[in-house]
């Protein structure tokens, strides 16, 4: 077995499109026209995934020479397809310019006596070229095999043993990437067949093209041979794909991963296809009910494009792949989805043009990586890359991006000053967060236990055993006495949905949140300071680049003020009171978004029996007292009178 470097090498020298026996002409022609032999050139079009092409990419030999010969003047149409090559061919055929010494030694190679032995390729009888002394017997014995097999086997034989020499051209490269093309001008050497050899691996010396190649005239050709394709994406709930998203802990994801096949797929006789998938610490992969594992096949990439509600395309039954996940210790990804032999498929119909499309699902958890580094998820397939004999490649990686976000809060007072022991529940609609160790680890809900209601009824609790103990006797207020026993159980009861302010105000960080709104609930209020009248409520937006994933910028919205983080600032633009373009773009980095909550001191208002009650009763009762006095003294003064 070579390397998967020697395989990818194997998979570009696997060049043209077409398998041809020696009485076949490959040019599409128009109607009537006759081969431009004065302008012989080729010119090879490169494929998706597929290494860029060099100058001197190939070696290029030409195996016989021969003239164009029109067999017959029927043409079915204008524009040609594969069936209707058959009305040109190349007679007269001669040895090419490679050929060393009129073949002499490529002879003597296809007549050893451990021929057939050392060749499956050439069948299990007598040696078809055992007879052969001449160009034109060699290529009557390739007409009468004109099959992908042998054709192949023959091909690498020759460049092998066969004592061919390079013709050393020097190609004519334009274009990039798959839209690359390399030109060859063949008018020095003339029509007839040739090989073309990759040149990058020399250590391989059976690296060929697969196809020997007509040449009658000026051709455009593509390399048959190409890599599989992967992709993963992120699909929302809008049945829109994407390469980054925002989710929260308990949160689930759904991933896509996209493989496409080789244009050369039909050459092979077995197919091994494998996703290695890997997720990162912060999600966790699920495979319950709603969320399993499907794997679809579609007849085109347009037709997987087109099913957005992922509902098309034929399902693959279960048993025809394997999952094997992080559990086993064989395997060193998260998720790999396995074919054996894609030949063995038995629904549907595999194609060079069919689109595999694996969904899952996994989950947020608690370990989730908050901030715009995000929480990357690869994925490579692994896939066989040679027709011929064992061996497997790998694609590049493909990534996408699971983005979570965290509150950074202080508690203080009106007076500026830090408050301990603020007791706050984090509310996202009508649920509740329950935190373990200080950490957001999911939600109530109506349904699933701990239910949103349950909660509801613990923090009614509460505020009766908070009310029962103001108005309760000093001594039933003591550590130990009913009403303090009554308040700590009701706050206990609370202690997996509370964050409570320390000494320095300081509420226990919030990390694992999706973009939306959301609600800080203040419970315990500490003495001297009145309730909210509302909940401290908040939103976060996310702008994430749909085509790369990358977060751009995060907007958190309290009290109908926006602040917008990033990872740059113009200098000239307008920051909050206090804030540095440095101090933004940590807060951006980290994920963790700032801001204070405040609470109103009570007004002094006098307590009942207090000294400001006592001067109004002594004040009061003198008056009276004073009133009564007079009234006497006149009532008397009248009598004597």
């Amino acid at each position: 077995m070579r390397t998967a470097n020697r395989k990818i090498n194997r998979l570009l020298a696997c060049a043209l499109v077409f398998l041809l026996a020696l009485t076949v002409a490959v040019p599409a022609f128009a109607a009537n026209a006759v081969p431009n032999t004065e302008n012989l050139k080729i010119t090879i079009h490169n494929n998706a995934g597929l290494p860029e092409m060099e100058a001197t990419q190939f070696g290029v030999y030409q195996l016989f020479k021969g003239t164009p010969h029109q067999e017959t003047t029927e043409i079915k149409d204008a524009d040609w397809d594969a069936s209707q090559w058959n009305n040109w061919t190349l007679a007269d055929i001669a040895w090419g310019s490679s050929v060393i010494d009129n073949g002499t030694a490529l002879l003597a190679a296809l007549k050893d006596e451990s021929f057939i032995e050392n060749n499956a390729w050439a069948g299990k009888d007598a040696n078809p070229f055992a007879d052969v002394t001449t160009a034109a017997g060699l290529a009557e014995v390739l007409a009468n095999h004109n099959d992908n097999a042998f054709m192949q086997g023959f091909a690498d034989f020759v460049m092998k043993k066969g004592g061919l020499k390079d013709l050393s051209l020097t190609g004519s490269l334009q274009g990039a990437g798959e839209n690359q093309t390399l030109t060859y001008d063949l008018n020095s050497t003339g029509t007839g067949y040739y090989i073309f050899q990759d040149k990058n691996d020399p250590a391989d010396s059976d690296v060929v093209s697969e196809y020997i190649v007509a040449v009658m005239g000026t051709q455009d050709i593509d390399l048959k041979a190409s890599i599989p394709q992967v992709d993963k994406e992120i699909v929302d709930g809008d049945n829109d794909t994407t390469e980054g998203d925002v989710a929260g802990v308990s949160d689930y994801v759904q991933f896509k991963l996209i493989g496409t096949l080789p244009k050369n797929f039909a050459d092979f006789d077995s197919y091994e296809y494998t996703f290695h998938d890997t997720l990162s610490a912060g999600l966790t992969y699920v495979n319950d009910t709603g969320h399993e594992v499907v794997v679809r096949v579609y007849e085109s990439s347009d037709a997987m494009k087109k099913d957005t509600s992922l509902n098309g395309g034929t399902v693959v039954n279960a048993s025809e792949y394997t999952v094997t996940t992080a559990a086993d210790s064989t395997i060193d990804c998260s998720l790999e989805v396995a074919f054996a032999d894609l030949m063995k498929l038995t629904a549907p119909d595999l194609t060079a043009n069919s689109v595999f499309v694996v969904t899952y699902y996994a989950q947020v958890n608690e370990n989730a990586v908050i901030g715009s580094t995000g929480n990357p998820n690869n994925v490579y397939l692994e896939y066989s890359n040679d027709p011929h004999e064992d061996g497997t490649g790998k694609t590049k990686e493909e990534k996408v991006y699971v983005y979570a976000f965290g509150l950074e809060l202080n508690k203080i007072g009106s007076d500026n000053k830090p408050l301990e022991g603020a007791g706050f529940l984090l509310k996202k609609g009508s649920d509740y967060g329950i935190f373990e160790g200080g950490k957001l680890t999911g939600w109530t809900s109506a349904t699933s236990e701990p239910t949103t209601d349950a909660v509801t009824k613990l923090i009614e609790t509460y505020h009766n055993a908070k009310n029962n103990y103001d108005s309760a006797s000093n001594a039933d207020r003591d550590e130990g006495g009913d009403a303090a026993v009554a308040l700590k159980n009701a706050e206990d009861a609370l202690k997996a949905y509370l964050l409570k302010s320390d000494k320095d105000g300081k509420i226990p960080d919030i990390t694992g949140l999706d973009e939306g709104s959301y609600e800080l609930e203040e419970v315990i209020v500490p003495d001297g300071y009145n309730t909210p009248e509302e909940d401290f409520d908040i939103k976060i937006e996310a702008d994430i680049n749909k085509d790369s994933g990358e977060l751009e910028k995060v907007t958190y919205t309290h009290d109908e003020e926006t602040v917008t983080y990033k990872d740059s600032y113009d200098p000239a633009e307008e920051l909050p009171d206090g804030e540095t373009s440095d101090n933004m773009i940590a807060h951006f980095r980290s994920g963790m978004l700032p801001d204070t909550i405040v609470n109103q001191k009570a007004p002094f208002l006098p307590f009942t029996g207090g000294t400001g009650t006592l001067i109004i009763y002594v004040l009061g009762v003198a008056l009276i007292s004073g009133a009564v006095i007079y009234l006497v003294t006149v009532s008397k003064k009248r009598k004597r009178t």
